[in-house]
């Protein structure tokens, strides 16, 4: 994978917001958050979920299956409902934030956990044929390059990619489950999945599970960790995003690793609340605590 950019350190949400107005989350974002990204709004139902979301930028026919969304040969009802709801949000958010931004994180599933999700017409997953999952992956990096160019174009600033890996960990252990109770799928090497990664540049990897051979990625360091593998990703210069816990933490954290935050690039990550309110203190916490960190260690 390329090289992670230098920025300074920045915080962000990762994408999902509670509610189901745009507006008012549109606003938590842009006052709460250094870096803004565009809001996802899961609770308005079909194609404002996070696969929906992505499906829609797609050059693929999907639709609704009885178990997740499924590869079609025609055009359906929900993927285009999910397209014109994708556009009418960045119609808005052109408007609200006209002149407002300088740099705009956008979120899309990654091509793992699509492959791992999305269904092929005989209702297997796509991550069992290597020809469809290479399909997915090509089909989402075009859809990745037109996102991305049509919101610089809109708004007349860089964006920042973050692809969403929620099943990332169980397509590294073998662990998806397949369309029977018969049906085993492998697990996919780290080489394999890097590679794939490597196809869309610079982005931050979001999996609850790190793939501490990334260049950027979220990684709860308050959790269950493999600290040589975190150690040796840091130490090749990767760049990382932590949730908000209290600073001293991380810097105990750098002490049991044997190496200097201050080498280091640390994002701060913000997790939604259950309500707007509550996630736009969540928002304000993650902003402050990557202040708190600039300033104690650089």
């Amino acid at each position: 994978m390329p090289p992670v950019s230098r920025r300074e350190m920045t915080a962000f949400g990762l994408g999902p917001l509670p509610g189901t107005d745009l507006a008012s989350a549109a606003d938590v974002v842009l006052s709460e958050s250094p870096t803004p990204h565009i809001p996802q709004l899961p609770a308005r139902g079909v194609g404002s979920d996070a696969v929906g979301r992505t499906a829609a930028l797609l050059p693929l026919n999907l639709d609704i299956g009885p178990r997740s969304w499924r590869v079609t040969r025609r055009p359906q009802f929900a993927t285009m409902r999910a397209r014109d709801q994708f556009e009418r949000d960045l119609d808005a958010l052109e408007e609200l934030w006209a002149g407002k931004i300088t740099e705009l994180k956008v979120q899309l599933v990654g091509p793992w956990t699509l492959a791992a999700q999305l269904e092929i017409g005989n209702g297997h997953r796509m991550i069992t044929d290597r020809g469809a999952t290479r399909d997915i992956a090509d089909a989402l990096l075009h859809g990745v390059e037109e996102h991305r160019g049509d919101v610089e174009k809109r708004f007349g600033v860089r964006t920042l990619l973050q692809l969403d890996e929620p099943m990332l960990g169980r397509v590294r252990r073998g662990a998806v489950t397949g369309a029977t109770d018969y049906e085993e799928i492998p697990a996919v090497p780290d080489e394999r999945v890097l590679d794939v990664l490597g196809r869309f540049g610079e982005h931050l990897l979001n999996s609850p599970e790190p793939l501490c051979g990334a260049d950027w990625f979220t990684v709860d360091l308050a959790g269950a960790l493999d600290l040589d593998a975190l150690a040796g990703s840091l130490d090749r210069g990767a760049r990382i995003a932590v949730p908000v816990m209290e600073p001293r933490e991380v810097f105990r954290i750098f002490d049991r690793l044997q190496i200097d935050p201050a080498e280091t690039a640390i994002d701060v990550y913000a997790e939604p609340g259950p309500t707007l309110v509550a996630t736009a203190a969540n928002y304000r916490a993650a902003a402050e605590m990557a202040e708190a960190i600039s300033r104690d260690h650089l």
